[in-house]
């Protein structure tokens, strides 16, 4: 053999193992083929129905990790640490299940879709939104003599809702308004 040819099949082998031992994310969601409307009006903080109007994109700093450990964050420095995602605007038509504080314009927090789960919302049609309360940590600090005691928590945003693909979240249609009805009455 030739060593042009040698070096061609080494090459070719490193290819071949690295696509094959290389990590794929991908979301998946267990259990969505057994999911019942009864179950996910169970399991959901909101259900309703409405028409998306606007989109934008949202990124989320989690800085938790820094804050309990006294550091400051510097976005350039720690990009791992930016979630990406979308926010959908809906008017709300019908609620379902929503809070009596929940308003008729909320925002539906999503990834961008692929392998992050994200819900892949149209602008300008009606869909049925399964939704969990978006919820942001935030630290707070006890000074006790010379000690800073630091304490997660998780503040519930007002009108703010999170969704993706696991959840029942769909265009809107009959038969599933139908159903929610019927369980909602």
């Amino acid at each position: 053999m030739t060593l042009n040819f040698k070096h061609t099949i080494a090459i070719f082998s490193v290819v071949i193992m690295t696509h094959l031992t290389t990590a794929t994310f991908a979301c998946t969601c267990i259990g969505k083929d057994k999911q019942t409307t009864e179950n996910e009006l169970n399991f959901a903080d909101l259900a309703v129905k409405g028409k998306i109007i606007a989109v934008t994109n949202f990124d989320y700093f989690d800085t938790t990790s820094y804050s309990v450990a006294g550091l400051k964050f510097d976005p350039k420095q720690s990009g791992y640490l930016i979630r990406k995602y979308k926010v959908f605007t809906l008017v709300v038509d019908t609620k379902f299940k929503a809070t009596k504080i929940t308003s008729d314009t909320i925002q539906i927090v999503t990834g961008y879709g692929g392998g992050d789960c994200g819900y892949e919302f149209e602008v300008g049609k009606d869909y049925i939104v399964f939704a969990e309360a978006w919820k942001e940590k935030t630290i707070k600090l006890r000074h006790k003599k010379r000690k800073v005691k630091r304490k997660v928590t998780e503040i519930t945003i007002a009108n703010k809702f999170y969704t993706d693909i696991c959840r029942l979240t769909q265009e809107a249609n009959e038969k599933e308004l139908t159903n929610l009805k019927r369980l909602t009455e």
